[in-house]
């Protein structure tokens, strides 16, 4: 199992902390994508201005994984 790590961040644009999915939001990506989801799937756990949670997704090998960017739903925290 993946453990958390600071990562940069497409939409932080800084080097911020990173968790791994849980099972609901790799469930959630995996509908989106139509295909398995491996472990290698980070979000963004940094706090914005606005006071939620950026929730930006990455792999561990790229930040700009998705050609836009791609975040989890609020919903699902």
């Amino acid at each position: 199992m993946p453990t958390p790590r600071r990562l940069t961040c497409q939409t932080c644009r800084s080097e911020e902390p990173h968790e791994p999915l849980t099972p609901k939001e790799r469930d959630w990506l995996q509908g989106q994508l139509g295909n398995r989801v491996p472990d290698n799937y980070y979000k963004c756990v940094n706090n914005r201005p606005d006071g939620k949670v950026c929730l930006n997704l990455r792999t561990h090998s790229a930040e700009k994984h998705f050609r836009l960017t791609k975040r989890l739903p609020d919903a699902l925290e």
